[in-house]
């Protein structure tokens, strides 16, 4: 049995954060139902670059099948009068609400916390956003890298004295989908004792900045200001670094702990370098030594060194490597491999991402609605049946 299993879960966001948050609440057994407006849903379809759906046939966005496995999809205009009705039947039942639109909107429609604890005291709900539900900058709309520039994580990337480079990964987006989680488990834990649920204000750019932390703190202490590609984490350090091999590929190398760099030192007979693990100026000498050898004669020469060096893997290698095989990390959904469950005590993920409004008839048919009327509400454009 996994965890959360018998946990009603309606998604009302889109793109990344909150449906992110939704897989990993899902991953752990919650029944997730997407509530999607019925002409194009999630717009996470219609990114590039798209594959063929296996079971349709369709194109669909391939960063809408990696965020959205084991859930269900319900077609429904919530705004439309004859739509929020049947909303509010679902939000009755259900443990959780996740939204995602700019602060206040859903109060405007009607579908705010206030309103809908009236009918669901035990309800959590959760509002992720840019900024927070509070602020000067509250309204403002942004994306992820907007959210790590405010934050101050953009200004420590990139190499010294370039300029800031943006991260490969959506770091506040994922870090809120993250957050967002784990409030929300908390709140569910705390609803077990209270009896009641409560409100939950998550937002990305606060995310962001927890992840900021431990720099600004290191900054502080040390006395100085952030250094892109100067600092002890973002390539400062010769013990803690990126270089290039003789074949133009790169390895890494991680000795922070004197062990693993006087191990490093001694493998390649340089034990000078021992003194000088936190050198910016030793990075140079310590490339020259990565060049004399090609990628994979290195990862052979350090098998028996505990040293702490990986190669630097791109996405199809690492689709092939045996850890991440051993560990069941990839799996097939709609198609296409992709990053499965992480929690290792849960199922292997069984429900590929659903259809526009592909559960739209069961969940409708399971909190009352007959027949005939879900017939007329299609007919309407109310709601939208994949079935």
């Amino acid at each position: 049995m996994k965890p959360l299993q018998g946990i009603r879960v309606l998604d009302l966001s889109r793109l990344l954060p909150g449906p992110y948050c939704t897989m990993l609440l899902a991953d752990l057994g919650a029944e997730v139902i997407k509530i999607e407006s019925p002409g194009i849903g999630d717009y996470m379809r219609l990114i590039p670059p798209f594959v063929e759906d296996a079971r349709t046939g369709e194109a669909v966005g391939a960063a809408y099948l990696m965020v959205n496995r084991n859930k269900k999809s319900v077609g429904l205009n919530f705004r439309n009068p004859r739509g929020k009705p049947i909303f509010l039947r679902l939000a009755r039942d259900a443990d959780v609400i996740l939204e995602s639109f700019r602060p206040g909107a859903a109060e405007r429609w009607g579908l705010g916390y206030d309103a809908l604890r009236a009918i669901n005291p035990r309800l959590v709900y959760c509002s992720l956003s840019g900024y927070g539900q509070s602020g000067p900058y509250k309204d403002r709309a942004g994306h992820d890298l907007n959210y790590i520039a405010l934050a101050g994580l953009l200004a420590t990337n990139g190499i010294a004295e370039g300029p800031p480079i943006p991260p490969g990964v959506q770091v506040a987006d994922l870090s809120g989908g993250m957050l967002a989680a784990i409030s929300i488990l908390a709140a569910l834990v705390g609803r077990d004792k209270t009896g009641v649920g409560q409100y939950l204000d998550v937002s990305l750019f606060d995310g962001a900045l927890s992840w900021a932390g431990t720099m600004i703190g290191g900054t502080y202490a040390a006395g100085r200001q952030t250094e892109r590609g100067r600092m002890q984490l973002n390539g400062g350090m010769a013990c803690y670094n990126v270089y290039a091999t003789r074949d133009g590929k790169y390895i890494t190398l991680g000795a922070i702990e004197p062990h693993f760099w006087s191990a490093f030192c001694k493998a390649v007979g340089r034990e000078d370098l021992a003194p000088r693990a936190q050198e910016f100026e030793a990075i140079p000498e310590v490339a020259a030594i990565f060049k004399t050898r090609a990628l994979a004669e290195w990862l052979e020469f350090f098998k028996t060194v505990d040293a702490c060096i990986e190669p630097v893997r791109d996405f199809s290698e690492m689709l092939n490597d045996p850890q991440v095989k051993h560990r069941g990390l990839v799996t097939q959904s709609g198609g296409i491999p992709q990053v499965g469950s992480v929690f290792v005590f849960a199922e292997n993920p069984g429900l590929p991402p659903p259809r526009l409004g592909e559960h739209t008839r069961q969940v409708l048919e399971r909190s009352g609605i007959s027949e005939l009327e879900i017939g007329e509400l299609e007919e309407a454009g109310v709601i939208k049946s994949g079935e």
